[in-house]
Protein backbone atom coordinates (compact mmCIF):
# COMPACT_ATOMS: atom_id res chain seq x y z
CA UNK A 1 0.00 0.00 0.00
CA UNK A 2 1.32 3.41 -0.83
CA UNK A 3 2.38 5.65 2.02
CA UNK A 4 0.70 9.02 2.47
CA UNK A 5 3.81 10.69 1.10
CA UNK A 6 3.93 8.46 -1.99
CA UNK A 7 0.26 8.99 -2.67
CA UNK A 8 0.54 12.76 -2.48
CA UNK A 9 3.81 12.85 -4.38
CA UNK A 10 1.90 11.32 -7.27
CA UNK A 11 0.18 14.69 -7.62
CA UNK A 12 3.58 16.35 -8.00
CA UNK A 13 5.47 14.00 -10.32
CA UNK A 14 2.59 12.38 -12.22
CA UNK A 15 -0.80 13.82 -12.98
CA UNK A 16 -3.46 11.31 -13.99
CA UNK A 17 -6.38 12.43 -16.13
CA UNK A 18 -8.45 9.42 -17.16
CA UNK A 19 -5.84 7.06 -18.57
CA UNK A 20 -3.34 9.82 -19.39
CA UNK A 21 -0.29 10.53 -17.25
CA UNK A 22 1.71 13.71 -17.75
CA UNK A 23 5.19 13.40 -16.27
CA UNK A 24 7.27 16.28 -15.01
CA UNK A 25 9.74 17.19 -17.75
CA UNK A 26 13.45 17.03 -17.07
CA UNK A 27 15.15 20.40 -17.31
CA UNK A 28 18.72 20.72 -18.53
CA UNK A 29 19.08 24.23 -17.14
CA UNK A 30 19.00 23.73 -13.39
CA UNK A 31 21.28 20.99 -12.08
CA UNK A 32 18.93 18.02 -12.13
CA UNK A 33 15.78 20.00 -11.41
CA UNK A 34 12.54 18.96 -13.07
CA UNK A 35 9.79 21.18 -14.38
CA UNK A 36 6.44 21.18 -12.62
CA UNK A 37 3.97 18.67 -14.07
CA UNK A 38 1.15 19.86 -16.26
CA UNK A 39 -1.95 19.77 -14.07
CA UNK A 40 -5.55 19.94 -15.22
CA UNK A 41 -7.46 19.86 -11.93
CA UNK A 42 -7.21 22.21 -8.93
CA UNK A 43 -5.11 21.30 -5.92
CA UNK A 44 -7.23 20.72 -2.83
CA UNK A 45 -5.78 22.35 0.28
CA UNK A 46 -5.44 20.79 3.72
CA UNK A 47 -7.72 21.86 6.57
CA UNK A 48 -7.11 19.06 9.09
CA UNK A 49 -3.46 17.95 8.92
CA UNK A 50 -2.24 14.55 10.06
CA UNK A 51 -0.43 14.41 13.40
CA UNK A 52 2.55 12.47 12.01
CA UNK A 53 4.28 11.70 8.73
CA UNK A 54 5.34 13.96 5.88
CA UNK A 55 3.59 15.25 2.78
CA UNK A 56 5.09 16.90 -0.31
CA UNK A 57 4.80 20.47 -1.46
CA UNK A 58 2.87 20.87 -4.71
CA UNK A 59 4.07 23.02 -7.61
CA UNK A 60 1.76 24.19 -10.41
CA UNK A 61 2.75 25.92 -13.64
CA UNK A 62 -0.28 28.21 -13.86
CA UNK A 63 0.57 29.22 -17.43
CA UNK A 64 -0.04 25.60 -18.48
CA UNK A 65 -3.13 25.14 -16.31
CA UNK A 66 -6.36 25.17 -18.38
CA UNK A 67 -8.78 28.08 -18.41
CA UNK A 68 -12.03 27.54 -16.52
CA UNK A 69 -14.84 26.27 -18.73
CA UNK A 70 -17.18 28.36 -16.58
CA UNK A 71 -15.24 31.64 -16.14
CA UNK A 72 -15.29 33.67 -12.93
CA UNK A 73 -15.91 37.42 -12.53
CA UNK A 74 -16.92 37.97 -16.20
CA UNK A 75 -13.26 37.41 -17.07
CA UNK A 76 -10.96 34.66 -18.30
CA UNK A 77 -10.03 32.65 -15.22
CA UNK A 78 -8.05 29.68 -13.92
CA UNK A 79 -9.13 28.15 -10.60
CA UNK A 80 -6.04 26.13 -9.72
CA UNK A 81 -6.42 25.75 -5.93
CA UNK A 82 -9.43 25.19 -3.68
CA UNK A 83 -10.28 24.32 -0.13
CA UNK A 84 -11.98 20.96 0.52
CA UNK A 85 -15.32 22.64 1.25
CA UNK A 86 -14.89 26.34 0.41
CA UNK A 87 -12.17 28.65 -0.81
CA UNK A 88 -11.05 29.43 -4.37
CA UNK A 89 -7.67 30.72 -5.59
CA UNK A 90 -8.11 32.18 -9.06
CA UNK A 91 -5.88 33.71 -11.72
CA UNK A 92 -8.16 36.08 -13.63
CA UNK A 93 -7.58 38.30 -16.68
CA UNK A 94 -9.85 41.15 -17.79
CA UNK A 95 -9.40 42.78 -21.22
CA UNK A 96 -8.94 46.54 -21.55
CA UNK A 97 -11.89 48.72 -22.49
CA UNK A 98 -12.46 48.83 -26.24
CA UNK A 99 -14.56 51.99 -26.40
CA UNK A 100 -14.78 55.44 -24.81
CA UNK A 101 -18.08 55.00 -23.00
CA UNK A 102 -18.24 55.11 -19.21
CA UNK A 103 -19.66 52.11 -17.32
CA UNK A 104 -23.45 52.37 -16.90
CA UNK A 105 -24.68 53.76 -13.55
CA UNK A 106 -26.81 52.30 -10.75
CA UNK A 107 -25.09 48.91 -10.50
CA UNK A 108 -25.37 48.16 -6.75
CA UNK A 109 -22.37 47.44 -4.50
CA UNK A 110 -22.09 44.14 -2.66
CA UNK A 111 -20.29 42.42 0.23
CA UNK A 112 -19.29 38.91 1.26
CA UNK A 113 -19.75 36.93 4.45
CA UNK A 114 -16.08 35.89 4.25
CA UNK A 115 -12.58 37.38 3.91
CA UNK A 116 -10.85 37.64 0.54
CA UNK A 117 -7.49 38.91 -0.68
CA UNK A 118 -6.06 39.89 -4.05
CA UNK A 119 -2.74 40.87 -5.65
CA UNK A 120 -2.47 42.70 -8.98
CA UNK A 121 0.07 41.00 -11.23
CA UNK A 122 -0.30 43.32 -14.25
CA UNK A 123 -2.41 46.21 -15.44
CA UNK A 124 -4.95 48.17 -13.45
CA UNK A 125 -8.53 48.15 -12.22
CA UNK A 126 -10.82 50.76 -10.69
CA UNK A 127 -12.44 49.63 -7.44
CA UNK A 128 -15.52 51.47 -6.15
CA UNK A 129 -15.24 51.47 -2.34
CA UNK A 130 -18.42 52.85 -0.72
CA UNK A 131 -18.66 53.11 3.06
CA UNK A 132 -22.47 53.07 3.19
CA UNK A 133 -25.08 50.97 1.37
CA UNK A 134 -26.90 54.24 0.67
CA UNK A 135 -23.88 55.96 -0.93
CA UNK A 136 -24.27 56.93 -4.58
CA UNK A 137 -20.63 57.69 -5.47
CA UNK A 138 -18.16 55.58 -3.50
CA UNK A 139 -14.43 56.27 -3.37
CA UNK A 140 -12.73 55.14 -6.57
CA UNK A 141 -9.41 53.37 -5.96
CA UNK A 142 -7.11 52.56 -8.88
CA UNK A 143 -5.38 49.26 -8.11
CA UNK A 144 -2.21 48.89 -10.16
CA UNK A 145 0.51 46.28 -10.64
CA UNK A 146 1.80 45.38 -7.19
CA UNK A 147 -1.49 46.37 -5.56
CA UNK A 148 -2.49 44.36 -2.48
CA UNK A 149 -6.00 44.02 -1.08
CA UNK A 150 -7.15 42.31 2.11
CA UNK A 151 -10.92 42.58 2.35
CA UNK A 152 -12.70 41.48 5.54
CA UNK A 153 -16.23 40.14 5.64
CA UNK A 154 -18.97 42.80 5.34
CA UNK A 155 -16.77 45.17 3.29
CA UNK A 156 -18.83 47.00 0.65
CA UNK A 157 -17.33 47.21 -2.83
CA UNK A 158 -18.21 47.27 -6.49
CA UNK A 159 -21.16 49.04 -8.00
CA UNK A 160 -20.91 52.20 -10.08
CA UNK A 161 -21.10 55.96 -9.80
CA UNK A 162 -24.34 57.73 -10.60
CA UNK A 163 -22.34 60.71 -11.89
CA UNK A 164 -18.96 60.43 -13.56
CA UNK A 165 -16.47 57.67 -12.90
CA UNK A 166 -13.01 56.41 -13.84
CA UNK A 167 -12.00 53.74 -16.35
CA UNK A 168 -9.36 51.03 -16.20
CA UNK A 169 -6.56 51.60 -18.73
CA UNK A 170 -4.82 48.25 -19.38
CA UNK A 171 -5.52 44.51 -19.32
CA UNK A 172 -5.89 43.46 -15.68
CA UNK A 173 -4.22 40.31 -14.33
CA UNK A 174 -5.34 39.46 -10.80
CA UNK A 175 -4.55 36.74 -8.28
CA UNK A 176 -7.54 36.46 -5.92
CA UNK A 177 -8.44 34.11 -3.08
CA UNK A 178 -11.99 33.95 -1.76
CA UNK A 179 -12.18 32.10 1.55
CA UNK A 180 -15.88 31.35 1.12
CA UNK A 181 -18.24 29.84 -1.42
CA UNK A 182 -18.09 32.61 -4.03
CA UNK A 183 -21.42 34.11 -2.99
CA UNK A 184 -22.15 37.81 -2.52
CA UNK A 185 -24.92 39.98 -1.12
CA UNK A 186 -26.07 42.96 -3.18
CA UNK A 187 -27.57 45.97 -1.39
CA UNK A 188 -30.38 48.29 -2.38
CA UNK A 189 -34.07 47.80 -3.21
CA UNK A 190 -33.36 44.57 -5.11
CA UNK A 191 -30.71 43.25 -2.73
CA UNK A 192 -30.14 39.49 -2.84
CA UNK A 193 -27.72 36.74 -1.80
CA UNK A 194 -26.43 35.09 -4.98
CA UNK A 195 -23.61 33.06 -6.54
CA UNK A 196 -23.17 34.99 -9.80
CA UNK A 197 -20.51 32.68 -11.25
CA UNK A 198 -22.42 29.50 -10.46
CA UNK A 199 -25.85 29.73 -12.16
CA UNK A 200 -28.52 27.59 -10.58
CA UNK A 201 -26.79 27.40 -7.19
CA UNK A 202 -28.29 29.04 -4.11
CA UNK A 203 -26.02 29.97 -1.18
CA UNK A 204 -26.46 27.77 1.88
CA UNK A 205 -27.35 29.31 4.23
CA UNK A 206 -29.30 31.84 2.20
CA UNK A 207 -29.01 35.25 3.94
CA UNK A 208 -30.10 38.10 1.65
CA UNK A 209 -31.05 40.63 4.35
CA UNK A 210 -28.32 43.26 3.97
CA UNK A 211 -30.17 45.56 6.36
CA UNK A 212 -29.45 43.09 9.18
CA UNK A 213 -25.73 43.96 9.01
CA UNK A 214 -24.78 45.97 12.13
CA UNK A 215 -21.55 47.42 10.78
CA UNK A 216 -19.81 47.48 7.41
CA UNK A 217 -16.02 47.10 7.40
CA UNK A 218 -13.20 48.64 5.37
CA UNK A 219 -10.50 46.90 3.30
CA UNK A 220 -6.73 47.19 3.60
CA UNK A 221 -5.36 48.55 0.30
CA UNK A 222 -1.62 48.90 -0.39
CA UNK A 223 0.30 49.95 -3.49
CA UNK A 224 3.43 47.91 -2.83
CA UNK A 225 5.42 49.86 -5.44
CA UNK A 226 4.84 53.35 -4.04
CA UNK A 227 3.77 52.71 -0.42
CA UNK A 228 6.40 50.20 0.69
CA UNK A 229 10.17 49.70 0.42
CA UNK A 230 12.17 46.48 0.55
CA UNK A 231 13.76 45.65 3.89
CA UNK A 232 15.98 42.87 5.19
CA UNK A 233 14.14 39.65 6.03
CA UNK A 234 14.38 39.30 9.83
CA UNK A 235 14.34 35.50 9.59
CA UNK A 236 16.61 34.63 6.65
CA UNK A 237 19.78 36.64 5.87
CA UNK A 238 20.16 37.75 2.27
CA UNK A 239 16.44 37.87 1.55
CA UNK A 240 14.28 40.98 1.33
CA UNK A 241 10.61 41.45 2.20
CA UNK A 242 7.72 43.87 1.91
CA UNK A 243 5.04 43.47 4.58
CA UNK A 244 1.58 43.55 3.00
CA UNK A 245 -0.56 42.25 5.88
CA UNK A 246 0.16 40.80 9.31
CA UNK A 247 -3.04 40.15 11.23
CA UNK A 248 -1.69 38.31 14.25
CA UNK A 249 -4.96 37.56 16.04
CA UNK A 250 -6.55 36.36 12.80
CA UNK A 251 -3.53 34.24 11.88
CA UNK A 252 -3.05 35.80 8.44
CA UNK A 253 0.15 37.19 6.94
CA UNK A 254 1.15 38.29 3.44
CA UNK A 255 4.57 39.38 2.20
CA UNK A 256 6.45 39.97 -0.99
CA UNK A 257 9.79 38.16 -0.83
CA UNK A 258 12.84 38.87 -3.01
CA UNK A 259 16.13 37.01 -3.46
CA UNK A 260 19.02 38.28 -5.64
CA UNK A 261 20.66 36.42 -8.55
CA UNK A 262 22.77 33.49 -7.41
CA UNK A 263 21.25 33.45 -3.91
CA UNK A 264 22.09 30.50 -1.69
CA UNK A 265 20.65 29.76 1.75
CA UNK A 266 22.76 30.61 4.81
CA UNK A 267 25.18 27.90 5.91
CA UNK A 268 23.61 25.44 8.30
CA UNK A 269 20.04 26.09 7.17
CA UNK A 270 17.79 23.23 8.26
CA UNK A 271 14.57 21.86 6.84
CA UNK A 272 11.50 23.27 8.56
CA UNK A 273 7.78 22.59 8.60
CA UNK A 274 4.49 23.78 10.08
CA UNK A 275 2.32 21.52 12.20
CA UNK A 276 -0.86 23.42 11.29
CA UNK A 277 -0.12 26.41 9.05
CA UNK A 278 -0.71 26.57 5.30
CA UNK A 279 1.66 28.64 3.15
CA UNK A 280 0.86 29.72 -0.41
CA UNK A 281 3.54 31.13 -2.72
CA UNK A 282 3.05 32.63 -6.18
CA UNK A 283 6.02 33.56 -8.35
CA UNK A 284 5.74 37.18 -9.51
CA UNK A 285 9.00 37.26 -11.48
CA UNK A 286 12.32 35.49 -11.99
CA UNK A 287 13.25 31.87 -11.38
CA UNK A 288 13.72 29.66 -8.34
CA UNK A 289 14.30 26.03 -7.46
CA UNK A 290 12.18 24.47 -4.74
CA UNK A 291 12.81 21.06 -3.22
CA UNK A 292 10.53 18.20 -2.28
CA UNK A 293 11.71 16.01 0.59
CA UNK A 294 10.31 12.60 1.59
CA UNK A 295 11.65 12.98 5.12
CA UNK A 296 14.26 15.04 7.00
CA UNK A 297 17.06 12.71 5.85
CA UNK A 298 16.17 12.92 2.14
CA UNK A 299 18.41 14.99 -0.16
CA UNK A 300 15.31 16.03 -2.10
CA UNK A 301 14.15 16.56 -5.66
CA UNK A 302 14.50 20.07 -7.09
CA UNK A 303 11.62 21.55 -9.10
CA UNK A 304 11.88 24.61 -11.33
CA UNK A 305 9.59 27.53 -10.54
CA UNK A 306 9.23 30.54 -12.82
CA UNK A 307 6.89 33.50 -13.20
CA UNK A 308 3.25 32.43 -12.66
CA UNK A 309 4.20 29.29 -10.74
CA UNK A 310 2.17 28.41 -7.65
CA UNK A 311 3.85 26.61 -4.74
CA UNK A 312 1.64 25.07 -2.06
CA UNK A 313 3.26 24.19 1.27
CA UNK A 314 0.66 22.30 3.33
CA UNK A 315 1.07 21.43 7.01
CA UNK A 316 3.73 18.77 7.66
CA UNK A 317 5.55 19.41 4.38
CA UNK A 318 9.27 20.08 4.58
CA UNK A 319 10.67 23.36 3.30
CA UNK A 320 14.40 23.56 2.72
CA UNK A 321 17.16 23.60 0.14
CA UNK A 322 19.42 21.19 -1.67
CA UNK A 323 22.85 21.92 -3.09
CA UNK A 324 23.72 24.82 -5.38
CA UNK A 325 22.12 28.18 -5.98
CA UNK A 326 18.40 28.66 -5.48
CA UNK A 327 18.02 31.19 -8.31
CA UNK A 328 19.98 32.27 -11.37
CA UNK A 329 18.15 35.49 -12.30
CA UNK A 330 16.75 36.40 -8.90
CA UNK A 331 13.13 35.97 -7.87
CA UNK A 332 10.16 37.79 -6.36
CA UNK A 333 7.14 35.95 -5.00
CA UNK A 334 3.98 36.58 -3.04
CA UNK A 335 3.84 34.57 0.20
CA UNK A 336 0.58 34.14 2.13
CA UNK A 337 0.37 32.19 5.40
CA UNK A 338 -2.69 30.98 7.31
CA UNK A 339 -2.27 29.84 10.92
CA UNK A 340 -4.88 27.10 10.51
CA UNK A 341 -6.89 25.99 7.53
CA UNK A 342 -7.49 28.41 4.68
CA UNK A 343 -9.41 31.22 6.36
CA UNK A 344 -8.73 33.96 8.88
CA UNK A 345 -9.41 33.46 12.57
CA UNK A 346 -6.95 30.74 13.51
CA UNK A 347 -4.09 32.86 14.84
CA UNK A 348 -1.45 33.34 15.91
CA UNK A 349 0.81 31.80 13.24
CA UNK A 350 3.27 29.25 14.63
CA UNK A 351 7.02 29.62 14.09
CA UNK A 352 8.56 27.18 11.58
CA UNK A 353 9.67 23.97 13.31
CA UNK A 354 13.15 22.58 12.62
CA UNK A 355 12.91 18.99 11.37
CA UNK A 356 15.07 16.50 13.24
CA UNK A 357 17.48 14.42 11.16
Amino acid sequence: MKSVWQARLAAVILVTSGNTCVAAAQSSASEGAVDAPTMTKPIVGTIRPAATGWVPIVVVDVDKFPWDTQPRYHAKSKTFFTGPNAGLLVYAVWPPTWDTRMPPPVTPPHFHYYHEWGYTLKGDSVLPEPVSPYQKNGMLYRKREGGWLSRPAFSLHGGSWETGGVRAQFPYHLLIFEEGDGSLVTVGPKGDHIKPDFPGQTPDPYMPDWKAVKNFTRPWLVDSQSDLEWEDDPQIPGRFVKWLSDDMADGFRAQLVKIPPGWRPPAGSSKTYFANANRLRFMVSGDMRVWNFKNPQDTGQAINARENTFIYQPPRSLWGYGTGEVTKEGAVWLEVTYAKGLSVGGGPIEEPIAAEH
